[in-house]
């Protein structure tokens, strides 16, 4: 029996949306606090309702393994296309390592040769900023604003226009304090500028505490990787920088 592809891949991409309105299902349920049993019960009760073929899927692997699918894939692979430096390099979860990377794509000197292109795009992201478009700025990493070697910021964006704080965190919290000290810092270092501080974590949540706070803006891991991965879109397909944004896009979007 010869396999149907448009149906078929019809059927795959409906089997793999329903399973994701089954993942967010299971989000809403966790919000309303419900116990393991009713949240496993409600899972698999949605999942009854998820239907594919398994024929047609059997015979799609293995068409996937046969040598007319495989040869252009491996003919990419030979190319680069899969690799994926950032997870190579064993950046895992450090912050450290995180926070020179992402300065290094913000740095409109560095060597990548975008200039100012991926901070525009992040800036289109916090409406506090959205307006400016800075052409020169410094970008500095481990940032002590005031001379204060307690308080050092991840990193400082300070341009003519405003002044932009961003404190990383992948597994560590907030510090003592210590959202409250960059804002004491940056109202000081600002002046008569805007400022910003961004708060990029996991969830993208500001502490309780913070959320009333204009001049702070909670930020994902997944909304950086949308935001670079839309600034690859735009460019030339030989970009070799293009490619190390979105490898890193690639790195970060899952944690």
């Amino acid at each position: 029996m010869i396999l149907n592809e448009f149906d078929f891949s019809n059927q795959l991409a409906n089997f793999f949306n329903d399973w994701k309105k089954i993942e967010q299902q299971q989000q809403e349920k966790v919000q309303q606090q419900l116990s393991f049993e009713e949240k496993l019960e409600q899972f698999f009760n949605d999942w009854r309702k998820v239907f594919i073929n398994d024929k047609q899927l059997a015979r799609f692997f293995a068409q996937y393994q046969s040598n007319e699918v495989q040869a252009p894939i491996l003919a990419a692979q030979q190319q680069g296309l899969a690799v994926n430096v950032w997870q190579t390099a064993g950046l895992k979860t450090d912050e450290v390592r995180h926070s020179k990377v992402l300065k290094w794509f913000l740095d409109c000197r560095g060597d990548h040769g975008q200039g100012n292109a991926i901070l525009l795009q992040l800036l289109r992201e916090l409406p506090l900023l959205e307006k400016y478009q800075p052409k020169r700025y410094f970008t500095t990493e481990e940032c002590c604003p005031l001379g204060n070697q307690e308080s050092r910021v991840d990193i400082e964006i300070d341009a003519d226009e405003f002044l932009l704080f961003i404190e990383i965190k992948i597994n560590a919290t907030e510090g003592q304090d210590q959202l409250q000290r960059y804002i004491d810092i940056a109202q000081a270092k600002a002046k008569n500028r805007d400022w910003l501080i961004v708060y990029l974590t996991r969830d993208g949540k500001l502490p309780e505490k913070y959320k009333a706070y204009k001049n702070l803006q909670g930020m994902s891991w997944m909304e950086i990787s949308k935001i670079l991965s839309v600034y690859t879109k735009k460019s030339e397909v030989n970009n070799r920088s293009a490619w190390l944004v979105k490898q890193f896009s690639d790195h970060i979007k899952n944690f």
